[in-house]
């Protein structure tokens, strides 16, 4: 039974390691279907590999944004190896996989569904205007934190009321009134299907002590063309059980998606070496480790966020923690020295510049990253 996704959402870039490609219908067909299969390698009995039901078509986005995707050469291989993020990420994996098989009747029917559309309902709830989208923490705990430093992006690139921000939360997925409706709407699964599924989502909901609770049913931070943000509670978790202050995590987030949303809003204007958004691991490196640079400029900036050191610290470990070693994958993001060496640059420049209460424009920023891209790519930012 396959059930196709019938409307287009928005392209998109992720923020982190989990759903790490350039476009929905990546997350959806490739990200979500490898992270699946990574889980179900660390259990022999569950051997077959989950896809998602929502078959996601952005052919029309593509040409509107004129971004032609095919592969390139992979990047360059350098030193690169797995971070504290891993270690987390892997324990939260690990549990969601012993627990979906402690309760799994050997229906194939629920890989689909529970390693594949779940994650991808949940990337749809957040995209949508819903309740539960409007706060941020698994308990609003970070609402107001977030909604102040949404004014103060907004306010230091001039960019007041342009972008939407959306929390993401595995509580969406306790709802099976929600997920019905969502593959009522979003797909063209027949009401017997639906009524099959929901039996299926029903079974795991009330009987697994991790589905739908697990962090990375929640773990997406991305940004679309639309000019909207989501940031999910459980990629916070996973940096904070890293070992970083959760604000930190929240705020470097946000400000490495608004430095898409900044790409977005110039997107055909800014030039760069290699087309951007071109969905080639060198392409997508390139605008990840700008966005990095980014965030590394506002964050400290004295006008900015003006983080302190020891904060400074923190997201610099935070983009550490989060880099990849994917050389060959049109997602990869640049790895955990790469990522620092990027953030970092853009410290350099907010804390290196004379007149410290002036911002540079958007444009400069760009310039400044474009003209430091080689060191970072090296890892020679001191």
């Amino acid at each position: 039974m396959k059930i196709k996704f019938t409307k287009l959402l928005p392209l998109s870039l992720t923020f982190g390691l989990i759903l790490g490609s350039c476009s929905d219908e990546q997350i959806v067909q490739e990200d979500v279907k490898t992270t699946t299969a990574v889980r179900a390698q660390t259990s022999q009995e569950l051997s077959i590999e989950p896809t998602s039901r929502f078959d996601l078509d952005t052919e029309r986005l593509i040409n509107d944004f004129d971004l032609k995707l095919k592969l390139s050469e992979a990047v360059e291989p350098s030193e690169c190896g797995p971070t504290p993020f891993n270690e987390v990420a892997t324990y939260y994996n690990n549990l969601l996989i012993d627990s979906f098989i402690s309760v799994w009747d050997g229906n194939p029917e629920a890989i689909d569904i529970i390693l594949g559309d779940y994650f991808v309902i949940n990337q749809i709830a957040a995209t949508t205007e819903n309740n539960n989208t409007d706060y941020f923490g698994a308990n609003g705990e970070y609402t107001n934190f977030m909604k102040k430093n949404v004014r103060s992006l907004e306010k230091f690139w001039e960019m007041s009321n342009l972008i939407q921000v959306n929390g993401q939360h595995t509580a969406t997925l306790e709802d099976l009134d929600f997920i019905q409706y969502i593959y009522e709407v979003y797909s063209d699964a027949t009401p017997e299907d639906i009524e099959n599924i929901m039996a299926i989502a029903e079974h795991f909901n009330s009987n697994s002590d991790q589905i739908p609770e697990n962090p990375f049913f929640a773990s997406d931070g991305f940004a679309t063309f639309d000019r909207t943000i989501v940031i999910g509670d459980g990629i916070v978790t996973f940096l904070e059980e890293a070992g970083l202050d959760p604000k930190v995590v929240w705020s470097s987030i946000l400000a490495h998606e608004w430095g898409h949303q900044i790409q977005f809003l110039n997107f055909g204007s800014w030039e760069y070496p290699v087309p951007a958004f071109n969905n080639t691991p060198e392409s997508t490196r390139m605008t990840e480790l700008e966005a990095d640079f980014i965030t590394g400029y506002y964050l400290t900036h004295k006008r900015g966020a003006t983080y302190n050191w020891k904060r400074v610290e923190d997201f610099l470990s935070a983009f550490y923690f989060i880099g990849d070693c994917g050389f060959e994958s049109d997602g990869h993001h640049g790895t955990p020295a790469q990522r620092l060496a990027a953030a970092k640059a853009g410290y350099n420049l907010a804390n290196n510049t004379k007149k410290k209460g002036h911002i540079l424009s958007q444009q400069e920023v760009h310039d400044a990253f474009i003209s430091t891209l080689d060191l970072i790519i090296e890892d020679s930012i001191l």
